[in-house]
């Protein structure tokens, strides 16, 4: 599995940002090739998964959340506010929520590759996502990915918004599946 550079840019980004102080005991806790990636990359190009966000996701939950899922999800939170405030505002802003994520196969596609989804059920209210290709089974990368979908529908309006992972490949589910309401 790989992964664009603005999702790698996306988590050094979240650590600067938030855990600042603490930012070069973060690096310093990567592996080689994580840090060569990250003194390289271009937001661009594509990255193999492990080093790229795996890894760095890992120590960052390590070293500053009790809750790894939690540090998944707010990192993942953080790279849908850099990355859907710029080019791809505007298409987020004039959405419903349910015209975004239907068209989330084409979305999620621009960040990791390879990846397939289906909207298993849509209503006014409500959607359940099925990620039935991700080649990775890494609760963290999903707990990522669930916490984007969250802040891309926070940015879209979404109120009283509930996001539930509700199946998951990395458990032994034969998809990655999450349950998302609002009003």
């Amino acid at each position: 599995m790989q992964v664009r550079g603005s999702v790698i840019k996306s988590i050094d980004s979240f650590v600067a940002d938030n855990h600042g102080s603490k930012y070069e005991e973060w690096k310093k806790g990567l592996s080689a090739a994580s840090n060569l990636l990250l003194s390289s990359v271009s937001t661009s190009n594509w990255y193999p998964v492990e080093p790229g966000v795996i890894v760095p996701t890992e120590v960052l939950c390590d070293m500053f959340y009790d809750d790894k899922k939690q540090g998944a999800w707010e990192s993942g939170r953080y790279s849908a506010k850099m990355g859907l405030t710029g080019i791809y505002k505007v298409f987020v802003l004039i959405s419903s929520p349910s015209f975004m994520l239907k068209r989330a196969s084409r979305v999620i596609a621009t960040f990791y590759e390879p990846t397939d989804l289906t909207v298993a059920h849509s209503s006014d209210t409500s959607m359940v996502i099925q990620f039935t290709k991700l080649p990775i089974k890494n609760e963290l990368i999903e707990y990522r990915i669930a916490g984007w979908m969250e802040m891309a529908l926070e940015i879209c309006g979404c109120k009283n918004l509930k996001v539930d992972i509700t199946k998951s490949m990395a458990k032994g589910n034969s998809v990655f599946e999450t349950t998302i309401n609002w009003d």
